[in-house]
């Protein structure tokens, strides 16, 4: 029981799991489709917004990964960052968002 919540507040302190809390939706016809950003969220703090499409991931294009895929990569340990574009009003925009952990 100790050593779990040494580990807990280890996690914690060093960023345990995160990611850019939004939810996205995949078709073949449109990609990955941002349809919700809760305010307040990371994915807020770093200028998505509902109707982007992740177009990258870290430079690399998501057409040939499968969703579960593109949402692995999105997540990581809170506090760190993660570089994508998204397609906006026809136009790539870069966007940085810091990952925030996951709330229970």
């Amino acid at each position: 029981m100790f050593g779990a919540v040494v580990l807990a507040v280890l996690q914690l302190a060093c960023g345990g799991p995160g990611g850019i809390h939004a939810r996205m939706a995949y078709s073949e016809e449109g990609g990955v489709r941002v349809v919700d950003v809760p305010p307040g969220s990371a994915a807020a703090e770093g200028g998505l917004r509902e109707g982007d499409r992740i177009a990258t991931i870290e430079g690399e294009s998501v057409t040939s990964l499968a969703y579960q895929e593109v949402v692995e990569r999105l997540r990581g340990r809170s506090g760190t960052t993660v570089e994508i574009e998204v397609t906006r009003d026809g136009e790539l925009v870069p966007l940085t968002i810091v990952r925030k952990p996951y709330e229970r």
